[in-house]
């Protein structure tokens, strides 16, 4: 493991960069590869150009997905300023198995991995730009299901996860939680206290980092878990409200656009036409939200002469909330990737025959993120 890591960082090239202008890195750094350099970000919010795509966590029938699709993942093959020859999985060591590596969250343009949904044993951290990666200790438990969190910043980073329902090992409201911590380079278990004594968190459920927390969706009573990495005194997972005026049961996700906390949802009745739509948070300590888009899917229009126009009891299901534009979701539609905008209401396919339910948009970072070198 250790040799993977020398190697991996002795592709890098460290200078003393104290005495060169500003305006001179920027014009050195603007004209590198994305492979090796990120676009560059001087403000503290997200820039229009920021490469960022969408990638398939999982893949559900290998045998009918071609090669390359499994080592690249990208969803979008035209995204701008992304270039695909410069991102792969293929160096993961579970890569060249049947079942492909799953991706499970990302954070500061590092992915956490593993090689299953269920009965998670091993987890892998990994930058597929610079093609670094390295393998966690296991967990002290094996648990058929767990919700799983990574937050990365500042060098180090936590990867946190707890059963995703109650199984009733413990007494009402208390959770055993595990943190692996890269400070440390060892895990640790604590009981916290749990709002909710009968939760439950589906298993391929993406996590969401904002505002320094953790944000899983919560299904059985229509809320959202959150817990905070960096305030382990407390020892508590959290309760967030979801918007008041929501309607769908299953088919929704949250994420965010330009720093702001949303939650998206496809109607998932078939007594009327499918609505999409989209919340976004104003004030995250009261928990209120304010209803951005509610469109009509029915009254959709599309470019493509072969993708009929969705009709009121056609499946759609949400996949994913644009990270820069706050008009552009993605969703699922007749076995298609494909981008609506919710202003105009077109449709476009950015992806065909597709076969993944599961996307994680993935937003580089402005900087190149190394994984600090395993010490265990």
């Amino acid at each position: 493991m250790e040799e993977t890591w020398k190697k991996a960082l002795g592709k890098q090239i460290l200078i003393d960069d104290s005495n060169v202008p500003d305006w001179l890195l920027t014009e050195i750094l603007q004209r590198l590869p994305l492979k090796h350099i990120f676009i560059i970000n001087t403000t503290s919010s997200l820039s229009a150009s920021q490469p960022w795509n969408l990638l398939f966590r999982y893949l559900y029938e290998v045998r009918i997905v071609p090669s390359s699709m499994i080592g690249t993942r990208i969803a979008l093959k035209q995204s701008h300023n992304f270039s695909c020859p410069g991102f792969s999985l293929n160096f993961m060591p579970s890569s060249k198995h049947d079942c492909p590596i799953k991706i499970l969250a990302s954070s500061n343009g590092l992915l956490l991995c593993s090689e299953s949904f269920y009965w998670q044993k091993i987890y892998y951290i990994c930058n597929p730009l610079i093609q670094q990666w390295i393998a966690l200790p296991k967990p002290p438990r094996v648990i058929k299901s767990v919700a799983v969190g990574f937050i990365c910043k500042d060098d180090s980073y936590k990867l946190v996860r707890f059963p995703t329902a109650d199984d009733g090992s413990y007494s009402f409201y208390a959770v055993q939680l595990e943190t692996f911590s890269s400070k440390t380079g060892e895990w640790h278990c604590s009981m916290v206290n749990c709002p909710l004594s009968d939760y439950y968190i589906k298993t391929d459920s993406l996590v969401v980092n904002y505002n320094g927390s953790l944000h899983w969706l919560e299904f059985r009573h229509g809320k959202i878990i959150t817990y905070d990495p960096e305030n382990e005194t407390d020892g508590r997972l959290d309760l967030m409200n979801l918007p008041d005026d929501k309607r769908s049961e299953h088919l929704c996700l949250l994420g965010v656009t330009r720093g702001r906390f949303r939650y998206f949802e496809v109607t998932d009745t078939c007594l009327g036409p499918r609505q999409v739509c989209v919340w976004v948070v104003t004030d995250y300590d009261a928990q209120q939200w304010c209803l951005e888009y509610r469109v009509k899917f029915s009254d959709s229009w599309s470019g493509e002469i072969d993708l009929f126009v969705p009709k009121d009891k056609f499946y759609v299901f949400p996949l994913a909330l644009h990270p820069l534009d706050f008009d552009i979701v993605y969703l699922g539609y007749g076995g298609c990737l494909v981008s609506y905008n919710l202003t105009t209401r077109k449709m476009e396919v950015v992806h065909r025959n597709f076969y993944s339910h599961q996307l994680l948009p993935f937003v580089l970072s402005p900087w190149p993120t190394t994984i600090p070198p395993p010490f265990w």
